[in-house]
């Protein structure tokens, strides 16, 4: 069973650094992290607290010189609602609080939690404009609410956010309704077409969002009556997927499984980096003019979840090229002895990587860093062959470069204790030329 850390296990390090910090103390109604993560939102740090004996799990920020307490706080809402999209659950704040150290609210409770090893924040869309924020706070609290009545008000109120005309609201939902994808959506628009409803979204308005808001004419939602509850808790699902729905194509913010589908995240920090007129140049397939200036980053290769690998850090960009629609980039370590090739495909919008024959290492000299450094290269193939996730950042803000979904072998096995076996044989060769004194 996994350990549940103490208070004191957590505050450590930047978060036992005393200043004025604002923390939003979460219910532990969906999973949540056993780890703390460090998240920059808005050009501010915000830490995600894990699950902790006898406290509240909690999202916290130590609010800089010139912002107030209450900006802050709302910094830290608007974060949890993002994160609550990402994730596609409902977070629920028990209560803000305050103080010198990110202290979150003590509870009488060390078990019954869902569990995850962190939240996955590489996409965490950051919009400006209110009514999509509002309708990104407005999901998460349908997500997070067990109550059928109000969940389905707060979800035909991202609608109402998206689509503040209601003629135009009318027209969405009608035109929109059947073009829900998620299966427990489907599944309760098509009941509740068996019981003869024609028109769903004035079904929607009138016996939900009519009803559960208002109680002078009937339709009304009785909280005494449970069949009012049961059929809202099967309509439900009609209106979060409408919700989502709105979010995305109205709004604009797209869901992580979108983001997913074009893996738009895989160049998009090389794009940056490119600039547009350079990327408009690949993606068309047109040579890269002469004048055009490419800066490539110093960057860190590693693998989510795994300890960084020292070949592999602040690798130096030495070759570049074009083919086409394609990208090269060829990258050593800082001492030159290791190098790591990397094709960015602009037609497909893929970020290339050959996890065999794309790392290459100097013939050995001989020294006891040659092997370490091998060692080191057998690890991080080890582990990306392990189902491993890239990730490269750039060493000059720690920003995310690009990242690869899990690398899945095909027709092939992983003898984990062989390559652990064959890595630590590696180390100890190293040990014993450095003890024979080697260069």
């Amino acid at each position: 069973m996994a350990e549940i850390p103490d208070l004191n296990d957590v505050i450590v390090g930047e978060l036992a650094e005393r200043g004025y910090w604002v923390v939003a103390n979460i219910q532990t109604n969906s999973y949540w992290p056993m780890k703390s993560q460090q998240v920059r939102y808005r050009g501010l740090t915000v830490w995600i607290l894990p699950v902790m004996k006898n406290y509240f799990p909690a999202v916290a920020l130590r609010v800089p010189d010139g912002k107030s307490a209450e900006e802050c706080e709302l910094v830290l809402m608007r974060f949890i609602s993002t994160l609550s999209w990402v994730e596609r659950k409902g977070f629920l704040v028990d209560e803000l609080t305050g103080g010198s150290l990110p202290s979150p609210m003590w509870r009488d409770k060390e078990r019954g939690f869902s569990l995850c090893q962190e939240f996955e924040t590489s996409y965490f869309p950051e919009p400006t404009a209110e009514r999509a924020m509002l309708a990104l706070a407005l999901m998460r609290e349908g997500r997070g609410l067990n109550h059928p009545g109000y969940g389905f008000l707060s979800f035909y109120r991202v609608l109402e956010a998206a689509f503040p005309n209601g003629r135009r609201r009318k027209e969405w939902i009608a035109t929109s309704v059947d073009k829900i994808d998620d299966h427990r959506g489907k599944e309760a628009l098509a009941a509740l077409r068996a019981k003869g409803v024609a028109d769903v979204g004035a079904h929607l308005f009138e016996s939900g969002r009519g009803a559960m808001a208002h109680a002078r004419e009937e339709p009304i939602i009785d909280p005494d009556n449970p069949s009012h509850a049961r059929r809202l808790w099967q309509e439900l699902p009609i209106m979060a997927a409408l919700a989502e729905m709105a979010i995305e194509q109205e709004l604009g913010v797209e869901t992580t499984h979108t983001v997913w589908q074009n893996h738009l995240y895989e160049l998009a920090g090389l794009k940056e980096t490119l600039g547009p007129d350079t990327v408009a140049c690949l993606q068309s397939g047109q040579p890269i003019t002469d004048e055009r200036l490419v800066d490539i980053p110093l960057i860190n290769i590693q693998i989510r979840g795994k300890a960084p690998y020292a070949p592999l850090t602040g690798m130096i960009i030495n070759e570049i090229g074009q083919h086409s629609h394609i990208f090269h980039m060829r990258f050593s370590s800082p001492d030159g002895r290791v190098s790591l090739e990397l094709h960015a495909d602009f037609q497909n919008e893929r970020m290339n990587f050959d996890w065999s024959h794309g790392v290459g290492i100097a013939p050995d000299d001989g020294s006891p860093d040659h092997l370490e450094a091998l060692a080191e290269l057998h690890r991080f193939q080890t582990d990306y062959f392990g189902n491993g996730r890239l990730e490269i950042y750039s060493v000059e803000n720690g920003e995310l470069f690009s990242r690869k979904d899990a690398f899945l072998p095909l027709n092939m096995f992983l003898d984990q204790k062989a390559a652990d076996q064959g890595i630590e044989a590696l180390r100890n060769q190293a040990a014993m030329r450095r003890q024979l004194g080697a260069p």
